[in-house]
Order: structure tokens, then C-alpha cells, then sequence
């Protein structure tokens, strides 16, 4: 029957859901790692199980999603590794690494997300996941030795 043991790592995204009756949530759904958002709108699923800031779970009719737009990655429970963190490969260049970071950190930075006008829940998520973030850089940067007198950082 069903192993609760082999529970799969999902990656976990805050997403806008717009359905067909104009109803417009801020929810969040699991995503495979490797796979994106949309990925799942296409998959062979009627329906896509959603939770809400409280932990409840929504389940919705894939035919009556009209929009979803991620708004940024929660959580990615993958891994912990540094460099899966920031969404760069360990074989980039220090630039790379460091236009990666940019980019992880400003799609969750609280201001950000505060001025979508997200309730209190989301931006104490976009807070801990800009921290994580922000050790995921520390962490290459101390690996690599960024910023260890050459004036970068």
C-alpha cells in the first residue's frame, strides 16, 4: 500500500492563483525539485492540492485555474546544499554565484514582498528564506575565498 517512509522532496513556492470566477488567493504548492510551477499545469492531474498561509490545503480543479504567477520560492527542501540555495551550479564563476545570490535574494527580500501587500505570514517566510539566502552566500563565499582581501565581496 503507501510507505509514509518515501515521502518525495518537494520545493515549495508562494504563488498568486487567479480562477475562473475571478477569485484571486496567494497560496503556496509543492513543485519536484528539477521541475517549475507551470510544469504542473501540465501534468496529467485534474487537480492540484494547494496550502493556504494557515497550513490548510485547498484542492482545485486544474480546469478552473485561470493564472498562477510564482511569486517566489518558500522553501526548497531538496537540499542544503549552498549552491541549490541560491538555484547556480558549484561550476559557475564568482560572478555568476554572485548575480545568482542577487537574484534569489531580491525575489524574496521582505520589502518585496511586503510591497505586494502579502499578509504578515508571507513576509516572516520571505524573512527566513532572504536568510538562508544570505548563509547559502556566506558559505560559497568562505568555500571559495570571496571577498578575502581582494576588495569584492
Amino acid at each position: 500500500m503507501f510507505d509514509s517512509g518515501l515521502k518525495k522532496a518537494r520545493n515549495k513556492y508562494c504563488i498568486e492563483l487567479e480562477l475562473d470566477d475571478g477569485k484571486v488567493q496567494t497560496l503556496f504548492v509543492f513543485v519536484a525539485p528539477g521541475s517549475r510551477v507551470i510544469d504542473m499545469l501540465n501534468d496529467d492531474r485534474g487537480f492540484i492540492p494547494f496550502e493556504t498561509s494557515d497550513g490548510a490545503i485547498i484542492i482545485y480543479k486544474k480546469s478552473a485555474i485561470r493564472r498562477v504567477s510564482e511569486l517566489f520560492a518558500a522553501e526548497r527542501t531538496a537540499s542544503r546544499d549552498p549552491y541549490d540555495i541560491i538555484d547556480v551550479s558549484a561550476k559557475a564563476t564568482d560572478k555568476e554565484v554572485h548575480d545568482a545570490y542577487r537574484r534569489a535574494l531580491v525575489a524574496v527580500h521582505p520589502d518585496h514582498i511586503q510591497s505586494l501587500g502579502l499578509a504578515q505570514d508571507f513576509i516572516e517566510l520571505a524573512t527566513r528564506r532572504a536568510m538562508a539566502v544570505n548563509e547559502a552566500y556566506d558559505r560559497i563565499k568562505r568555500e571559495r575565498g570571496i571577498g578575502q582581501g581582494r576588495g569584492d565581496g
